[in-house]
Parts: C-alpha cells; sequence; structure tokens
C-alpha cells in the first residue's frame, strides 16, 4: 500500500499511513481520537489510487465467494465473520473518503482539472460501494449454512432438509 503524501508543517491535515489487516488498508484517515485527518488536493491520486485498488481486491473477494455460495458448508464461522467485519470497516472507510472529496470540493481555488479528478474519485468510490454491498450480501447469506451451523443440526434435522432439496424442482 502507498502512503498518503504529507502536508506542509503546521497544516491541520495528518499524514498516518494507513493500518493494514490481512492486507487490507482499515481507517486510513481517522486519527484514533475520531477526528477526521485533512489532505490536500495533492494527495487526489493517491486516494484514487486507493479507491481503485480497493475495487480489484473486492471484486476478488467476491469471485471468491462464488463458489461457496453453492456449498456454504465450506467456510466456518470464523471466516464469515472476519469477512463481513472487514467489509463493514471498509464501509465505514468510504464515508470517510467522501468526506475528504466534500472537503475537496468546497473548495473555491480548485482548478477544472481538479474537480474533473474528485468527480471521478466519487465515481469510483460509489463502485466501490457497490462491490462492497455485493460481498456484504454474499456473506450475509454465507453465514446460515456454515459448517458450524450443519454440526450443530442433528441427524434429523440434515436428513428432512435433504429430503426437501431433493423434492425442489
Amino acid at each position: 500500500m502507498r502512503t498518503p503524501p504529507r502536508t506542509s508543517p503546521g497544516s491541520h491535515a495528518g499524514s498516518a499511513p494507513p493500518a493494514v489487516l490481512d492486507g487490507y488498508a482499515r481507517r486510513v484517515t481517522e486519527r484514533p481520537e475520531g477526528e477526521q485527518n485533512w489532505y490536500p488536493i495533492s494527495a487526489l491520486s493517491w486516494f484514487t489510487g486507493h479507491v481503485r485498488e480497493g475495487i480489484a481486491v473486492t471484486r476478488h473477494q467476491l469471485e471468491l465467494l462464488q463458489p461457496a455460495r453453492a456449498r456454504p458448508h465450506l467456510l466456518d464461522d470464523d471466516t464469515v465473520a472476519r469477512i463481513i467485519r472487514v467489509h463493514r470497516d471498509q464501509a465505514g472507510d468510504l464515508d470517510l473518503f467522501q468526506n475528504q472529496a466534500d472537503k475537496w470540493k468546497a473548495d473555491p481555488a480548485l482548478t477544472g482539472d481538479q474537480r474533473a479528478g474528485v468527480t471521478a474519485y466519487e465515481t469510483l468510490i460509489t463502485r466501490l460501494r457497490q462491490v462492497n454491498a455485493e460481498v456484504l450480501a454474499a456473506a450475509d447469506e454465507l453465514s446460515h449454512g456454515t459448517i458450524n451451523t450443519v454440526l450443530a443440526k442433528s441427524d434429523l434435522e440434515l436428513g428432512i432438509e435433504a429430503l426437501v432439496r431433493g423434492m425442489q424442482p
């Protein structure tokens, strides 16, 4: 992961590198005390690249979940819970990214090219929100049929479910 550019001394914008959890950037623009860091427009290309990378990673995650949708018992509760946790965190990050875009858009000194860049960045944020929501929906679906759920059922419950599945057209 790339680190956003540092701001000039005395600026109120922070410059902490992204915290990484299992390959996913997390809370990249939020200070521990809850106040959001603000970055200058010169950081736009970093943020745009970061969101593009997020789209690629999240699409890949969605692709990886497809085989499990047909066979949800391949996953355990902890794996599905982790997927949900990571992608809920990502959804929160997208709110922070949109806040940054809104702050940039409010700057009357932006050039036309900078405004176009912010608009393109917002389009990417929207796309990442959509893919992220698809991953969360798939993970929620999978959470109802994990191996833990199957193992917790009695032989009678499993037999009835198998019969019902066999009767469906």
